[in-house]
């Protein structure tokens, strides 16, 4: 989509000048012309875009042509059970692998994941026809399994998942333990949605026991430009790593699953803490503190329980992570333990894998301090798709997709380019205040792949301030910090293991956890005694 526009910037730029045809000279237009100019052309286009459509040859739309396309915005309606009666009714299984078979052998991911697996995704034009849309689907989904599975097994479902890649043509990230799955994937075409239940089911037929009860969470009728590039297969040993034993958080002792509407209930309690169990540049954007502000008199739950104009229900605590290993720390604090004691407990995550090991961790530490603990079925993707109006949720909900970050009536997501309607939306949002990391303007969008200097973790940046790349000016780079690191002065980037002046960051966003960094230091010490 953007290099269609460069595209026919620099074209408008460029004109026959007015000098007889022999001469065959141009002139570029002043910028007052090149206005003007395209402000023409979008009339004509609109004009004739009408005739043009019947005129078009039968051809297959690229991916930046269908992101953009208006029928998306008429088929947005949630499938029906026909059309999932359909579903189960034209499923064909992808085989499983016979113990004779060589699976196939997908590109490496590099000394991080030498096991990890990559493959290309791929589009499903077949009966493609003129007029029809291509879209993306996605299903979000995690499974612990019990008992464990075993090295074989992971290889096995591994090797499998790399079939059905080649088969349905998915992209995505799957994380594959001896614990279970937790995934994010996507399917496009004429029938993504068809496609991406196809999936799950072919998950079903490898191990019934384990899926059986998978809660599947399918977003339908996406752009095409949604859908990944790419699937990466990725062997862990946890699903989420919190540098915690199973002893100590043993997932069958876990918080007590709510689905959506009950959760939404659950919040209005005064007497609750409401725990956000994501990284706090993910709870920056969006969290669950609406049920704290002053009610409206056109709000029918504070109509119903009488409390108009007053604040009520669950206290909003965030943990203020860089990793999901900052979670015990956190718990281990006077000052959290005091906020808890006596308190009904809610916590929440994106999708809810998250919670499952925190929850349990929280249970085997304050279990008998606290008057319950529970977690919210689904996490805020299942929320959101139940109260469509947001419910007690402010700002967005930040996903690991392409999708970016999603909002209230808004699942398709932030993705792609910025326009200059969506800059006036981030002025105009009042629910959650968040602004530029260099200067402070409103913005609510993490793009450009920008990390704060001294952590790592993903950063606000506006496209003002991206073009002058700050992060890459000597002198300037400390302007490139998240919120933790400015409140608490931290000047020493994630790159130094042991800084000589100025001060760290307890947790950096490395792989392996924030356990990183003092592996940092020992390699450092270590160094020095060989020395």
């Amino acid at each position: 989509m953007e290099s269609s526009i460069n595209e026919d910037s620099s074209e408008a730029a460029v004109i026959a000048s007015p000098e007889p045809d022999r001469l065959h000279r141009k002139r570029r237009l002043s910028k007052k012309e090149q206005k003007a100019l395209k402000k023409q052309r979008l009339k004509t286009n609109n004009a004739v875009s009408e005739s043009e459509s019947t005129k078009q040859q039968s051809i297959i739309p690229n991916a930046s042509d269908v992101a953009s396309s208006k029928p998306l915005e008429k088929q947005k309606e949630l499938v029906s059970e026909d059309e999932q009666e359909n579903y189960l009714e034209s499923y064909v299984p992808v085989p499983l692998l016979t113990s004779l078979e060589t699976p196939s052998s997908p590109s490496t991911l590099g000394k991080w994941f030498p096991k990890a697996k990559a493959m290309k995704s791929s589009v499903d034009r077949t009966d493609f026809k003129e007029g029809a849309v291509l879209q993306s689907s996605l299903v979000l989904f995690y499974q612990y399994v019990v008992p464990q599975w075993s090295t074989k097994r992971v290889d096995e479902l591994t090797a499998y998942i790399s079939r059905i890649a080649q088969v349905r043509g998915i992209g995505g990230r799957i994380r594959i333990a001896p614990e279970g799955v937790n995934a994010t994937v996507s399917c496009a075409g004429i029938s993504s949605a068809r496609a991406i239940r196809h999936f799950t089911l072919d998950l079903q037929q490898f191990d019934p026991k384990a899926f059986a009860k998978t809660d599947f969470k399918f977003v339908d009728h996406l752009p095409l430009d949604r859908h990944f590039k790419e699937v990466k297969l990725l062997p862990v040993q946890e699903l989420v790593f919190y540098g915690i034993s199973s002893k100590e958080a043993p997932l069958d002792k876990g918080g007590i699953h709510l689905e959506p509407s009950e959760y939404h209930e659950m919040l209005k309690k005064e007497d609750a803490v409401v725990i956000d169990v994501r990284n706090h540049y993910e709870a920056a954007i969006g969290r669950f503190d609406g049920q704290t502000k002053p009610k409206e008199s056109g709000d029918k739950d504070s109509a119903a329980d009488g409390n108009l104009g007053g604040k009520s229900g669950a206290e909003y605590l965030d943990p203020m992570m860089r990793k999901s290993t900052d979670f015990p720390s956190w718990l281990e604090k006077p000052e959290t333990k005091k906020k808890l004691e006596g308190k009904t407990v809610l916590m929440y995550c994106t999708g809810g894998v998250r919670c499952e090991r925190a929850s349990a961790y929280l249970k085997t530490k304050m279990g008998n301090e606290v008057k319950g603990i529970y977690q919210l079925q689904g996490g805020i993707e299942k929320y959101l798709k139940e109260f469509p109006d947001g419910g007690h949720w402010q700002g967005k909900n930040y996903v690991f997709d392409k999708r970016e970050a999603i909002g209230i009536n808004n699942m398709e997501g932030d993705g792609g380019v910025v326009w200059k309607k969506q800059k006036a939306k981030m002025v105009k949002n009042n629910d959650v205040d968040t602004v530029c990391c260099v200067c402070a303007s409103p913005w609510d969008r993490y793009i450009g792949k920008k990390k704060c200097y001294t952590c790592g973790v993903p950063v606000l940046m506006c496209d003002s301030c991206m073009s002058k790349k700050p992060d890459k000016v000597v002198g300037k780079e400390l302007s490139v910090r998240c919120p933790l690191c400015v409140s608490e002065n931290i000047t020493v980037p994630a790159s130094q293991a042991v800084p000589q002046h100025g001060k760290a960051a307890t947790s950096v966003l490395k792989w392996g956890g924030g356990h990183a960094k003092q592996k940092k230091v020992m390699r450092h010490i270590k160094k020095k005694m060989g020395n």
